[in-house]
């Protein structure tokens, strides 16, 4: 089992009915390919962080697609290895606004792009990406 996570800015704001289609293809999408994961976007910055979960070839070869979407840009990797369980195995495509998060869990916060901000800030892009991924795989 295999886990990436990434970040990216969107191209423009995403509206609700933006969202739901990306989330309604995502979700068949990623359950014929056995893939789960969550989506968070910031309607504030326009950014997306999601972590998806399978098998490597899949996820990595998602990932490409992904990359590939007109609708971001400034797609980061910011972590990729491999898994014993699956955080969010019930959802193919959980999601979640990054404004309606628990604030103490994304307290200083201000970008999902770890590269803007001091390492003292955000403690490395892994452990900041896992520390917000690892809470919210325990609330849904």
């Amino acid at each position: 089992m295999f886990e990436l996570v990434y970040c990216s800015a969107a191209t423009r704001g995403m509206t609700a009915l933006d969202l739901q289609n990306l989330l309604e293809v995502s979700r068949r999408n990623n359950a014929l390919l056995d893939v789960t994961g969550i989506l968070i976007y910031s309607e504030r910055t326009r950014e997306f962080i999601q972590l998806l979960e399978g098998e490597k070839d899949c996820v990595e070869q998602l990932m490409l697609t992904i990359a590939a979407d007109e609708r971001h840009t400034s797609v980061d990797v910011m972590y990729r290895g491999g898994i014993t369980d699956r955080s969010f195995k019930d959802w193919s495509m959980a999601f979640r606004q990054f404004e309606e998060l628990d604030p103490e869990l994304i307290e200083g916060y201000t970008t999902f792009n770890a590269d803007s901000l001091s390492a003292s800030t955000c403690g490395g892009k892994e452990t900041r990406a896992r520390t917000i991924l690892s809470a919210l795989s325990k609330e849904l």
